[in-house]
C-alpha cells in the first residue's frame, strides 16, 4: 500500500516534525526532513479509532506520530477489540448516531414513566418501618425550618382532635404506627410523611365544619401512609440508581434516601393513581366507622372555593396542596354513601 503522512512528536521536546510514512514488509520506514529510519510495525501500538479524531502511532521511546489517514493506519494496525471497531463503525454514521440518541432518549422516558413508578411500590413496601420513620422525622424536621410553624391550636384543643384520631383508627391495621401532628403553615391542608406521621394544620382544623370531616381529612391521608405513597413519590423521584441500592438493602442507599426525601417531597405532587388510592382508603374508612362520606365531598368543595389557585402559589403548596378538589372527586364521594 501507498504510504500517509504525518506529523512527529518528540517524546521529550516540545516540537513537531512533519514525516511521511511508508510500509515496507514487517516494517515502516519514516521520512523527515533529515533522513529515513526504519520500526518494526510490530514495535508501533496504535491507540483506538474514534471518528474525527486524529490517530495516534506510539513509537518506542516515547515519540508520537499524529495522523488523519485513518485506512492506513487501520490497514497496518487493525483494531482487534471487536467493541471498539463496532463503536467506531457506529459513530461513524450518522443516522446511527442519531438513532443512538433517540433510542436513548425513549428509553429514559419508558424508565421514569414505567419502570420506576412500577419499581417503586415493592421496594417502598421492603422498607423497615425503622428506616421510614426516619424518612418521615426527616422530612418533617427539614419543613419545620422552611415552611412549618409551630401550632397554635391549645393543648385542650389538641388533645380533643387526638382522641377523635384514635377513635377513628381504632381496629385498624397498623394503627399503633400512626402519629397525628399539628402546625401552623397558612393553608388549610394536612400531608402524610413517611412512617405514618399525619400533619394536619392549624388552618385545616379552622376549615372543617364537624368532626365528621376532619376525619375525611385524616383518613384521606391515612391512604396515602397505607399505600406508602410518599416513599414511592420520592423513589421515582431520586432516580434509578437509588431505587436499585434501596432495592439491594444498601445502607448507602438508604441513607441517601433519607437525605434526599425532604426536598423531593417539597417538589412533587401526588398522581391522580395514589390520590384515587388515597381516596378509596379513605372513603370505605369512614363507612367502616360509621362516618359520612359526604363529608367528604363537603370539605371538597368548599377547599375548592378556599385555595383554587393553591397548586401554583410557591414551593410551600407544591407539595402540600396536593390535593386537588377535583368534580369528579367529589361525585366519588358523594356515591359511596
Amino acid at each position: 500500500m501507498s504510504g500517509f503522512e504525518g506529523v512527529l512528536f518528540a517524546g521529550t521536546q516540545a516540537i513537531s516534525v512533519p514525516v511521511q510514512v511508508q510500509p515496507d514488509g514487517t516494517d515502516i520506514v519514516i521520512h523527515d526532513t533529515t533522513g529515513a529510519r526504519r520500526i518494526g510495525l510490530a514495535d508501533i501500538v496504535a491507540d483506538a479509532p474514534v471518528p474525527g479524531v486524529p490517530r495516534l502511532l506510539r513509537l518506542p521511546g516515547g515519540e508520537l506520530i499524529e495522523t488523519g489517514n485513518h485506512s492506513a493506519v487501520e490497514s497496518l494496525w487493525p483494531t482487534q477489540s471487536t467493541i471498539n471497531r463496532t463503536a467506531f463503525a457506529l459513530e461513524s454514521n450518522w443516522w446511527t448516531v442519531i438513532a443512538a440518541i433517540a433510542l436513548v432518549a425513549v428509553s429514559a422516558w419508558l424508565i421514569i414513566e414505567f419502570v420506576l413508578p412500577y419499581a417503586a411500590k415493592p421496594v417502598a413496601e421492603r422498607i423497615s418501618p425503622q428506616i421510614e420513620r426516619a424518612m418521615g422525622e426527616r422530612a418533617l424536621a427539614t419543613l419545620d425550618r422552611t415552611v412549618f410553624r409551630p401550632s397554635a391550636l391549645s393543648e385542650d384543643k389538641q388533645a380533643q382532635l387526638h382522641e377523635k384520631f384514635i377513635r377513628l383508627v381504632a381496629g385498624e391495621r397498623g394503627a399503633n404506627g400512626l402519629d397525628l401532628r399539628f402546625r401552623k403553615a397558612g393553608v388549610p391542608n394536612a400531608t402524610a410523611l413517611p412512617g405514618g406521621i399525619i400533619v394536619v394544620t392549624d388552618e385545616m382544623v379552622e376549615t372543617v365544619a364537624n368532626d365528621a370531616e376532619f376525619a375525611a381529612v385524616v383518613a384521606h391521608e391515612i391512604g396515602h401512609e397505607r399505600g406508602h405513597h410518599s416513599v414511592r413519590l420520592v423513589l421515582q423521584a431520586s432516580g434509578l440508581a437509588v431505587l436499585m441500592t434501596a432495592i439491594a438493602g444498601d445502607a448507602v442507599g438508604l441513607t441517601v434516601l433519607v437525605a434526599t426525601i425532604p426536598a423531593a417531597l417539597l417538589q412533587a405532587h401526588y398522581s391522580r393513581q395514589f390520590e384515587t388510592e388515597a381516596d378509596d382508603y379513605a372513603l370505605a374508612l369512614l363507612k367502616r366507622h360509621g362516618q359520612p362520606p359526604q363529608a367528604f365531598a363537603d370539605l371538597l368543595r368548599r377547599l375548592q372555593r378556599q385555595v383554587p389557585n393553591a397548586a401554583s402559589s410557591g414551593p410551600l403548596l407544591q407539595y402540600l396542596s396536593t390535593h386537588p378538589a377535583t368534580e369528579e372527586r367529589i361525585e366519588r364521594a358523594e356515591q359511596a354513601r
